[in-house]
Parts: C-alpha cells; structure tokens; sequence
C-alpha cells in the first residue's frame, strides 16, 4: 500500500501550494509505476514519496522504510524536469544502493541525465557550514557537510590527488575570525 506524506518545515496556509505538493507526488507515482513497468516488470516495491521542504536540494532513497524523498525548494527553482531526473536517480537506488558503474548503466537507462542535482539558486549563508577550492582551477564548492578525500569534478571526473579540495572557510574560522 502506498501512503502520500507531506513534510514542512513550518505549517502553510495556502490549500494553492499543499495541492501542488499534492499534485507533483502524484506525477511522482506515475513516473514510478511507468519506470516500474515499462524496465523493471512491476517487481520494484516503494511504500512512499516524500516531498519534503527540508531537503534543501535533491533527494534521496531509503532503503529501510522503502521511500524516496524529494525536494520542494528544488522543484520550485529548478522545475519539473530536475525533479524529474532525482527522481530517476533515486529510482536506480532501488536496484543500487551505490554508485558503481552498474547504477550509473541503470540510471542513465531509467532517462537519468545528470550526475548530480543542482544546487538551491539561492541558499541561506548559514546553511554551507564548510567551503572548499580546487588548487587547480580555482573552483569553489559549498558543502554542509565535511568532506573526506574528495577532488574537483571539473578537474577530472575520478578522484585526483592533485585536484584535492583544500578547505578554505568553516564555521569554526568565520566565528574566530575577527570582524572588521
């Protein structure tokens, strides 16, 4: 059986944007059952899809509770098309929980045409705890998380000693720094 779940952040008055919540989960579960059908002979299971306005960008499956989120700020910036491909995305980690050369075969047949969701248009300044730069290229990437050995994806599409991010500002080095 499957369940609709909403999930806010803070509670909205607008019946106008629950029913587009509503109606994006609902596409949502008939993009399932065509991918289910159409590659997978109806033998993928999902209990539930998420849309979540807590997830600043992208998604994600879980495998325990057999739900895949998605995220609302994301489709209101970026459309249904984005969302589209996260979906995708995770759909294939239905079959694969990695990210090995087979779920990438997987999600490009499933109609996955990026590697990773784009970032929110505009982000609150809080919410990139860590900030890192290739040594190479110069290139800035903002991260919530800290990352552990990882290289700039422009640089080269595999990890690369010589394009490891170096970190150049946390949270921790913006509150000690000195305000001038």
């Amino acid at each position: 059986m499957s369940r609709i779940i909403l999930w806010r952040r803070r509670s909205i008055d607008s019946t106008d944007i629950n029913t587009r919540r509503i109606e994006l989960q609902a596409r949502l579960w008939e993009e399932f059952q065509r991918l289910n059908q159409e590659h997978f002979e109806g033998t993928l299971s999902l209990s539930e899809i998420i849309v979540s306005t807590r997830k600043q960008y992208g998604g994600y499956y879980m495998k325990a509770k057999s739900r895949i989120v998605v995220s609302w700020p994301a489709y209101l910036q970026h459309g249904w098309e984005e969302t589209l491909n996260t979906f995708r995305h995770e759909v294939a980690h239905i079959v694969h929980n990695d990210h090995s050369t087979a779920f990438w075969v997987l999600a490009e047949r499933l109609g996955c045409h990026r590697r990773h969701a784009l970032p929110p248009k505009e982000r609150e300044h809080a919410y990139c705890r860590y900030v890192y730069e290739c040594p190479a290229c110069k290139t800035r990437v903002f991260r919530r998380k800290r990352l552990v050995r990882a290289s700039c994806g422009r640089c080269d599409r595999t990890f690369n000693p010589a394009f490891q991010l170096r970190l150049v500002s946390s949270t921790t080095t913006r509150r000690a720094s000195p305000t001038s």
